[in-house]
């Protein structure tokens, strides 16, 4: 048997550090991905679609996304399609699972209990749907041994595997071994809840979400296609990559560069292979810069992406003068200084001398900076 494993679709998400105009363009290509991986499904020629869990992020979304998701799982009717509630989109009354978009859709079936369901002959499918999002009992303690039983025994589920990462927290919630299932004669556990892609091990795997929903998720916007074969071998898991949105996380050194155009054609370079990008400025500029080049480069990239996060880490550069003449330093470092600065007036006329004991001073004036001795209004 071949099928796709998905899971955290998160439809409806508001995306909440993203400006309006990309949190809408992400809610609408969330949707359409839908409609890609399902593509996807019918070209591998799989025989069913397991999505593990948290396909909204809301138990009642929207109108407009319930309709539009209806309408794309509506197009793609040949692969039924297998799920299960997670954290996020439980049900009950009032939720989508009710709506009568989705009680109208016959290949869509979300299994609301540990019935198992045999999805082709001999392969099983035992689904373990969330019921509360702050349950702490062991998920894995709901499934019965399978170990004598013929066939093939696959989980869905949708909660904390320990056997991959144990936060060893009391109050865990939907907590889960892997492990064990494994060890109960299970040949396949598809899981929920991690939004990256993740293979536990050779017959465990969290697909993660099909388009990423934040910075900083690693391997996100992927489905995996996974081809079952009779008897004990393990599935052969092969990853495809469906996310649209292009997500990264870059900085910029600002030291030295000419500003604000040098960050201008860094961000423009990006933008040929990015979406959303996090860009984060470190490195030293003058205070003019700081008050104009900045700023202005910052309005002038917004428009070349779909979303920027601009990240501003940069200090002022150090004005050796500025700061002998505005800074007092605490009294260890203050006969540093003053040290510094007696040598200085007893090396005039030697200018290499002069030179490096200003650089000694600058590199002072720094470290003071750096670990929080100077404030920001004693550098003006």
């Amino acid at each position: 048997m071949r099928i796709l494993a998905t899971a955290d679709w998160q439809l409806n998400m508001l995306g909440g550090k993203l400006d309006p105009k990309a949190r809408d363009y992400l809610s609408s290509q969330r949707v359409d991905t839908i409609d890609q991986l399902l593509s996807l499904a019918t070209k591998e020629d799989v025989d069913a679609v397991l999505a593990a869990g948290d396909l909204f992020e809301y138990p009642s979304p929207s109108p407009e996304v319930v309709a539009a998701v209806a309408e794309v799982l509506q197009q793609h009717r040949e692969i039924p399609i297998h799920a299960i509630p997670g954290n996020h989109d439980l049900y009950g009354p009032g939720t989508v699972w009710m709506t009568p978009e989705f009680q109208a859709i016959s290949h869509f079936h979300l299994h609301t209990d540990t019935d198992s369901v045999e999805l082709k002959d001999g392969v099983h499918l035992h689904p373990i749907p969330v019921g509360s999002r702050h349950a702490i009992e062991v998920q894995d303690e709901r499934l019965d041994d399978v170990s004598a039983e013929d066939g093939t025994h696959i989980v869905m589920a949708h909660g904390h595997d320990l056997d991959y990462m144990n936060f060893d927290h009391e109050d865990c919630k939907l907590p889960l071994h892997s492990r064990r299932l494994i060890e109960k004669g299970y040949s396949l556990v598809v899981l929920g809840h991690w939004h990256s892609w993740k293979q536990v091990s050779d017959r465990v795997l969290y697909p993660g979400t099909h388009e990423q929903t934040k910075f900083g998720e690693s391997d996100a916007g992927c489905v995996a296609i996974i081809d079952i074969a009779d008897g004990t071998a393990a599935p052969v898991i092969k990853k495809h990559r469906v996310g649209q949105v292009r997500w990264s996380q870059e900085s910029f050194d600002c030291t030295g560069e000419a500003l604000p155009e040098a960050l201008e054609a860094f961000v423009r370079e990006q933008s040929t292979t990015v979406d959303f990008l996090e860009l984060t400025l470190t490195g030293e500029v003058a205070v003019d810069a700081s008050i104009d080049a900045l700023p202005r480069a910052e309005i002038a990239c917004a428009p070349m992406l779909k979303h920027l996060t601009w990240v501003n880490k940069t200090s002022s550069v150090i004005d050796v003068d500025v700061m002998t003449k505005n800074v007092e330093l605490p009294h260890g470092l203050r006969n540093i200084q003053q040290d510094l600065l007696q040598e200085s007036q007893n090396a005039a006329g030697d200018d290499e001398r002069v030179a490096k004991l200003r650089d000694e001073l600058e590199a002072l004036y720094r470290a003071c900076r750096d670990v929080g001795v100077i404030r920001e209004e004693e550098r003006a």
